[in-house]
């Protein structure tokens, strides 16, 4: 594929997604929101007031995540505006996803493999509208976008390191520690890295990096909620295997209005195929060979393990839901760089590569961009119901009381309002309906 037309077909993907971006970002809250970010800003700032106490609330764990980084940048801009805008918070949370695209490229520019064709095939997975729940709610992103970047960073910065009295290795630390603070998956960032400094024999590194894991691993898991979770269902192995498959081979689904269930295969062979192939890389000394490599191929993968086993219930659909997809999007950016590594990839062929590629994004975009504009309409009609009707259930499978409540204490005290473009939107929907 010529240069200019890599360059061209990369800067048009960008602009058609942050086209898109711009044109449905809503100012409203949505599912998670209303307890992570809204219910948090009344706790934060209107019922506690003491500095020890606003702390335990910002790294206090939600469900089994923390995400301190979600609920500071919200904090931030109330404070900042006086009110939320969830418009702008999706936004500024979408800087990070444009932060790691970049870091990507650092990545294949220290492996000497970039390439205005490579940057095109990283473009066509990481501004893809797959895992638009991410790029369109705060809810999301904020917390994905962030702890991919900062364990990304964290063991780009390890491979890079020295000594320990580096840069590079303090601001692995940091970045290590934000990636723990931003989601729940951090910690695997921390287990990645100390497997990076054994791999080069880096030990003085190696035990103040454990020391640090150690710490952090802790903090994450510790100390453990009092009480039980409700009993579910009992543990299925097949059900999770269906659903780690299909989460790793989900790059390649395009959500087509028709023929579900054949491209839910299509990525259960890819999947098993993604898995094999990072089993063998281990199995043939590659991982030691190539750490930085394996390891980035390894989070996304150990993710899936992690969804699979705490979400098996879901079967293969919780593989190919849009909140987790973004975790993909760097497995065949990483496959590529490795398999041009192992020359089993040749240069050549990566322009036919990237056409295809592009040609996926295009499917992947038209499919996915009518899920969206479906969910913005659900929420605005639903706003537009709970202002005639505060029985009205915000979340569909929850209930109405308590999200009522939240919305009703945030809409008297202005921390939140419903604009006028929603209520428009809102009250057409209905009138079509």
């Amino acid at each position: 594929m010529p240069k200019y037309l890599s360059i061209s077909l990369s800067v048009a993907i960008f602009l058609a997604f942050g086209y898109v971006l711009f044109q449905n970002a809503l100012n409203a809250p949505s599912f998670d929101d209303y307890d992570t970010t809204v219910n948090f800003i009344r706790r934060f700032f209107f019922e506690h007031f003491d500095l020890q106490t606003r702390l335990k609330v910002l790294l206090s764990r939600q469900n089994e995540h923390r995400i301190f980084l979600s609920k500071s940048l919200a904090a931030t801009y109330y404070r900042t505006f006086g009110e939320l805008n969830f418009r702008s918070l999706v936004l500024i949370q979408n800087i990070f996803l444009v932060a790691f695209f970049a870091l990507l490229l650092v990545v294949m520019y220290s492996k000497k493999r970039l390439s205005p064709v490579m940057a095109l095939w990283a473009a066509v997975f990481i501004f893809s509208l797959a895992f638009w729940q991410d790029t369109f709610y705060y809810w999301g992103g904020i917390q994905h976008y962030t702890v991919f970047f900062f364990s990304f960073s964290a063991l780009y910065l390890l491979d890079r390191a020295q000594r320990i009295m580096s840069s590079s290795f303090f601001l692995a630390f940091l970045a290590g520690g934000l990636a723990v603070l931003s989601f729940g998956n951090g910690f695997i960032a921390l287990l990645l890295g100390c497997f990076i400094l054994f791999a080069q024999q880096k030990r003085q590194m190696l035990a103040v990096w454990a020391l640090w894991t150690a710490a952090l691993v802790a903090f994450s898991f510790l100390p453990r909620p009092d009480s039980a979770p409700a009993p579910g269902e009992p543990f299925h192995f097949d059900w999770m295997l269906r659903l780690l498959l299909t989460f790793a081979g989900s790059f390649v689904y395009i959500n087509p209005s028709s023929g579900q269930h054949l491209n839910i295969l299509l990525c259960m062979a890819v999947g098993f195929a993604v898995l094999a192939f990072w089993g063998w890389l281990l199995l043939k000394g590659y991982a030691l060979k190539e750490p930085l490599l394996y390891a980035l191929l390894s989070l996304p993968l150990l993710t899936g393990i992690i969804i699979a086993i705490s979400r098996f219930e879901s079967k293969a659909a919780g593989g190919i839901a849009p909140r987790y997809m973004f975790f993909t999007g760097s497995i065949p950016v990483i496959l590529v760089l490795i398999l041009l590594d192992l020359k089993i990839l040749k240069t050549a062929h990566l322009g036919r590569l990237a056409a295809a590629g592009v040609l996926l994004w295009g499917a992947v975009f038209y499919h996915n961009l009518r899920d969206l504009h479906q969910m913005n309409d659900e929420i605005t009609v639903t706003l537009r119901q709970w202002e005639n009707d505060r029985n009205t259930p915000l979340i569909y499978y929850k209930d109405s009381r308590e999200y009522s409540e939240i919305l009703g204490w945030a809409v008297a005290r202005k921390v939140v309002s419903i604009p006028e473009k929603s209520r428009n939107n809102a009250t057409d929907e209905t009138t079509r309906n």
